[in-house]
């Protein structure tokens, strides 16, 4: 009995050590990773260290890399990055707004979506952006845990391009619920206004004469699937809209810059 104890806690070891130099293989990419191979090994020699429960410690992992400098990031010149974001939970728009704000506090501002998708395994928002390096993975999972989340896996397939998959259900952000058939205002946005209109009608949006507001409107469903939008070059301080039907949420913001919105603006949303 003994000896089958001892030969199964050699095979959990032995699965434990393979499922972790995987993982290690994800974060850094397959070059990387076969290229300082034996010194991770040493690295992570006491694997047990780097789980909680069964899950490997993804923040922990990154935490080891980072300190002994193995991640590769920089570029010789500006290039675009492919990131792609996914999670599980149902909450695409705190997931987007966590996601923004995150990247926002890392300096990454000038993003554009390449791809946004929700299905029955969840949410995904693959983006793009320009950069002379890649996006440090041990800040953007410092900056994640502020906000009560957690990267699950991460995988590398390039230098420009990485996936991350992330738990989101201890999030403490929640979408803007407006009181309707009421004039609000709204101060001056550090990211786009993302507010929940469902069920409403109509939407007036009003921008002070110190602004330089060059709208940018975009209506969703509860699938994120874009109703319609509406884009202006030219100056506008107001905005009197129809809402689409089955729209759930309308994201304000400005074509250029949301420097432009420095003195916020005044909405009043009709049921």
């Amino acid at each position: 009995m003994v000896r089958v104890f001892i030969i199964l806690s050699l095979l959990f070891s032995f699965a434990t050590a393979a499922s972790l130099q995987a993982e290690l293989k994800n974060i850094l990419g397959k070059n990387s990773y076969q290229a300082k191979k034996k010194f991770l090994k040493i690295l992570f020699k006491d694997e047990n260290n780097f789980y909680l429960g069964s899950q490997i410690d993804i923040h922990k992992v990154l935490s080891t890399l980072n300190a002994n400098n193995l991640f590769q990031l920089n570029f010789k010149s500006t290039r675009d990055l492919h990131i792609s974001f996914a999670t599980e939970q149902d909450a695409p728009l705190i997931f987007l707004k966590m996601l923004q704000n995150s990247l926002n506090t890392l300096g990454y501002s000038a993003i554009s979506t390449e791809k946004v998708m929700k299905d029955s395994s969840g949410f995904l928002w693959k983006i793009k952006l320009k950069a002379s390096k890649a996006i440090d993975p041990f800040q953007l999972a410092n900056e994640l845990n502020r906000q009560n989340c957690n990267i699950t896996r991460l995988k590398r397939y390039s230098s420009t391009n990485w996936r991350y998959n992330i738990n989101i259900k201890n999030i403490d952000i929640v979408p803007e619920n407006i009181q309707y058939n009421k004039k609000i205002t709204l101060k001056k946005p550090l990211n786009p206004y993302w507010i929940d209109i469902q069920r409403a009608k109509s939407l007036i949006i009003k921008s002070s004469k110190a602004n330089n507001w060059h709208p940018y409107i975009v209506f969703y469903d509860k699938n994120l699937k874009i109703l319609d939008n509406i884009s202006k070059e030219i100056k506008s301080y107001n905005e009197n809209l129809n809402i689409p039907r089955n729209a759930k949420y309308v994201k304000i913001s400005d074509v250029y810059t949301l420097e432009n919105l420095k003195r916020g603006l005044s909405i009043y949303i009709s049921k």
